[in-house]
């Protein structure tokens, strides 16, 4: 058989609302795309909704009801995957009509990228449009440089886990997630990537990305301590990647946005003592230079629209 030109990674537990959706956005009879659905144990009916749709797909189901976590899942994928080429799609997240063709296209336009990458759709739990997630690479088809692309994805992690395919050898290279990080193991890995080789950009939305309040984001981030270790741990690992100059301007922006974050994080749970104060204080000392860096880079208005739409929505339902 001829081996696959990418391999999709689906890391699945307890996913039995969302899943079939998501496997149904997949292409049925697509030559060339393996699906790996490494299944956590999941005690619904995930198993058998992967199961229901594997007609017409290379699809291949693989128990590991040893693992704890998606970062374990996925690595575990990493290693079955058959193709130099693999992409992740988490269980609520879909690809849109279109996504296989539009990718082919682009690898054609950019062999030599290490990574490809494009736009995606902030989805509601009923498939519906909220918003668009993209990094800040312009509105215009691009091969990104090392330098260019660190510098703007270190801000924040402005792109969507199922919006990328990538080098399977260069993720393993750096050992592939780093199972620590529960909530920042992909920011983690893009500015891995960014630096080992350009990224190839398109502004096209090809797949969708789903919010919802059961999302780690939103359990993940009570713990505000814990949630901010997280934030810092991935712009310290790569801010020496950078030219010294550009790392001491990015380092005050970088603690901005996560300040931010965690002031947002916050105020949605509800915690004491959330200091809106200081992180105004803290933004407006960047200047203005500082903040038009912050807005550009953390896309901090297109991140909480669709959020604050789904919770009005919410409300009045």
């Amino acid at each position: 058989m001829t081996a696959p030109w990418l391999t999709v990674i689906m890391p699945v537990f307890n996913g039995a609302a969302t899943l079939g959706r998501t496997l149904a956005s997949l292409p049925v009879d697509a030559p060339g795309i393996e699906i790996l659905v490494i299944d956590q144990g999941s005690g619904d009916a995930s198993r058998a909704i992967a199961a229901a749709h594997a007609e017409g797909r290379n699809l291949r189901i693989i128990d590991a009801p040893q693992n704890v976590s998606w970062m374990q899942n996925t690595n575990l994928g990493l290693r079955e995957a058959q193709s130099d080429l693999v992409t992740i799609l988490h269980q609520d997240d879909v690809w849109l009509p279109g996504r296989a063709e539009a990718l082919r296209a682009q690898l054609d336009r950019h062999p030599e990228a290490g990574c490809w990458l494009h736009a995606s759709a902030y989805i509601d739990p009923d498939d519906r449009r909220i918003g668009r997630f993209a990094p800040p690479f312009g509105g215009k088809d691009a091969l990104i440089a090392p330098e260019r692309a660190l510098a703007r994805l270190i801000v924040q992690n402005t792109v969507a886990l199922p919006s990328v395919v990538f080098r399977r050898d260069l993720a393993l290279r750096g050992g592939g997630l780093d199972e620590t990080l529960w909530y920042t193991a992909d920011w983690d890995l893009w500015l891995r990537l960014a630096a080992a080789a350009p990224m190839a950009w398109s502004p096209e939305t090809r797949t969708g990305f789903r919010l919802h309040r059961g999302s780690l984001t939103v359990t993940g981030s009570r713990d505000l301590a814990e949630f901010g270790r997280q934030l810092a741990i991935p712009p310290a690992r790569h801010l020496d990647a950078l030219p010294a100059a550009t790392g001491r301007r990015l380092r005050p922006v970088i603690e901005a946005s996560n300040a931010v974050n965690l002031l947002l994080a916050g105020r949605f749970h509800g915690a004491a003592g959330t200091a809106t104060a200081a992180t105004c204080a803290q933004v407006m000392a960047l200047g203005p230079r500082g903040i038009w860096c912050l807005l550009r880079d953390s896309r901090i208005v297109a991140r909480v629209r669709p959020r604050l739409r789904l919770l009005r929505g919410r409300k009045t339902a």
